[in-house]
């Protein structure tokens, strides 16, 4: 197997199996997150068999784009722009079959995007049928109460993932009057709830310092928060080019991402972070892999590329694509970008193997 999924792979059992101090103030979760650890090496040799006898690549983390249907209307919304036909998605038991079939090949964790996910019907049903599985839900948090709330705090391998601009200007302003203040009551709520939740943060030039250079982490912390996702800006195109993270910036995140995790009683990921070690981007099944809301197997949620539909097919088949394997060979094209997405930034050369795969 390629050193740098090997290695990938080692650095996900250790933040799952190993550091657990974002655990300690939910022990109820502890027996859960055992049975995920003993998964996750149980799935890692599964994969280094397959890799190994038949050449085959599964990657240890899965993105499903559930829905296109979303509650809000973000300024600026990536799903938005792309513009995805809302009636060529998948229902609940053609995703059913894809997790199905992941949790037997392999795969070891699942998140779950949308739009909304949790306007997908029967969505829940997911965790529930594989408790070996870490689902990793990113919800805008509003449709998070009353009887969604109870089935969630039953579900312990399912962490929702609420998501936040940084304080309550920056979040109004981007999400609509009143969010912050939404999302943040829910938060308290889980809270005192005892449940296990965290909160994404799409990093730009503008809210780079409230969240990063402040104490705007201790703030998620005490609200509950035992987990914190920082991704890193991806433009639309020239027009919001601006708030892509500064040089100076990226810089300051590279050298800082890991005294964030070790000064805060959560677990913080920088998406993509540095991906260096792993010999660049950790997309096209190198570390993970997006399925769309309509079934495409993409290398990335950010590069809508695909020429191969798990609508058509059985996941494992699926995985053998040419447009991800043309990708994840040349992974080594694809080094730091000015976006949070080496594949966004190469789009033409992406979209020529999609040409060439037809």
């Amino acid at each position: 197997m390629n050193d740098g999924i090997a290695l990938f792979n080692d650095t996900l059992t250790e933040a799952v199996a190993k550091n657990k101090r974002f655990l300690l103030k939910r022990p109820a979760y502890i027996p859960a997150f055992a049975r995920i650890a003993a998964h996750i090496n149980k799935a890692n040799k599964s994969r280094m068999a397959l890799a190994s006898k038949e050449s085959l690549i599964v990657p240890p983390v899965l993105i499903i784009s559930v829905t296109n249907e979303c509650n809000l209307n973000c300024a600026g919304c990536y799903a938005c722009h792309q513009n995805r036909d809302k009636n060529a998605e998948m229902d609940t038991a053609e995703i059913t079959r894809v997790v199905d079939e992941a949790a037997e090949l392999g795969v070891s964790v699942v998140m779950i995007a949308g739009g909304e996910p949790f306007l997908k019907p029967g969505i829940l049903d997911l965790p529930k049928a594989h408790p070996e599985l870490l689902f990793v839900m990113f919800t805008n948090g509003l449709l998070l109460g009353g009887e969604t709330a109870a089935t969630v705090s039953k579900l312990k391998n399912l962490i929702p993932i609420m998501s936040l601009e940084g304080g309550e200007n920056l979040t109004d302003a981007r999400r609509g009057a009143g969010i912050y203040e939404a999302v943040t009551a829910t938060m308290r709520r889980l809270d005192k709830s005892g449940q296990l939740f965290g909160v994404s943060v799409t990093l730009t030039s503008v809210n780079y310092d409230d969240v990063v250079r402040s104490d705007y982490l201790k703030t998620m912390q005490d609200l509950g928060c035992r987990a914190a996702f920082l991704i890193e800006y991806v433009p639309c195109g020239a027009e919001d080019l601006s708030l892509c993270l500064t040089d100076e910036q990226k810089a300051h995140l590279r050298a800082v991402e890991k005294s964030l995790y070790k000064n805060h009683d959560m677990l913080v990921v920088s998406l993509p972070g540095n991906e260096d070690p792993y010999g660049g981007c950790l997309a096209s099944g190198r570390g993970f892999l997006h399925i769309s809301s309509s079934g495409a197997l993409e290398a990335c949620p950010f590069a809508p590329y695909s020429d191969t539909s798990v609508k058509d097919m059985p996941l494992k088949e699926a995985l053998k694509s040419r447009l991800i394997k043309e990708v994840r060979e040349n992974h080594d094209k694809l080094k730091e970008s000015r976006g949070g997405c080496a594949l966004k930034e190469n789009a033409e050369w992406v979209e020529s193997l999609e040409r060439g795969n037809r």
